[in-house]
């Protein structure tokens, strides 16, 4: 599980406005995804994180406190971020936007550490969902038809993968994590160098939104080019 030490702060001055609309919120917007909250004048979209579209509505958010209290806010307008700020925010967390690919890695890749080895997500081993992953799509038979998948193992153990978090309109939201026992070992790079060469092979379109300057340098080091930076605020009424 990630922790806010996993992290970037985001401690510009400058606007946190999300420009670009990225494939989670494209998605939750076709009803794939998520929950809308419409009302007048904007919209709210929850998912994983929950965008701020439109201009608010404070009698509406008074009513409805729990779709912006301790939820990862991304403002997709000026006038959704000056409201936020003025509410108790907890923290204010950076990512950065890739520009989507579809075509395989541009980082040459070595031998994996002795004793690792690599495999394709299979019915056992998306059924384990690693680290969570997978969990978005409906079974083993959905994933395969829409999804691509890449684990490393050591001792039968799944320490490393990287999948499709989501698919949508033939384009797939890379998931990557490590088992923190197991880092530092380039591990991580060869499941989202053989995710992608699937992704490639199955004309999916990937998707790379990261979370941290380790993720942001390790999606470059693979071929994609960032996109723009956004804030993800986290906001407490309780500290009121």
């Amino acid at each position: 599980m990630n922790t806010q030490s996993d992290y970037e702060i985001w401690n510009k001055e400058g606007s946190g406005v999300l420009s670009e609309s990225p494939l989670i919120l494209n998605a939750c917007k076709e009803g794939k995804i998520g929950n809308v909250f419409e009302y007048s004048g904007g919209c709210i979209y929850k998912t994983v994180f929950t965008y701020l579209c439109g201009k608010p509505d404070e009698k509406f958010v008074s009513e409805h406190p729990e779709l912006i209290n301790e939820s990862r806010l991304v403002c997709m307008s000026t006038e959704w971020e000056e409201y936020i700020r003025r509410l108790p925010l907890k923290f204010v967390l950076r990512r950065e936007l890739m520009e989507p690919i579809n075509c395989e890695s541009s980082r040459k890749m070595g031998t994996l550490p002795k004793g690792y080895s690599i495999s394709p997500f299979t019915k056992e081993i998306f059924e384990e969902h690693p680290f969570d992953q997978g969990r978005f799509f409906y079974d083993y038979r959905d994933f395969s038809n829409r999804g691509v998948g890449a684990a490393v193992l050591f001792d039968g153990k799944v320490v490393s993968a990287s999948s499709s978090f989501l698919t949508f309109e033939n384009h797939t939201e890379l998931d990557v994590f490590t088992d923190p026992g197991h880092r530092n070992k380039g591990l991580a790079d060869h499941c989202v160098y053989e995710m992608i060469r699937m992704c490639s092979q199955k004309h999916l379109t990937v998707h790379w939104d990261a979370q941290n300057p380790l993720s942001a340098k390790m999606a470059k080091s693979h071929g994609f080019i960032p996109k723009t930076e956004y804030a993800v605020y986290w906001v407490d009424l309780n500290m009121v």
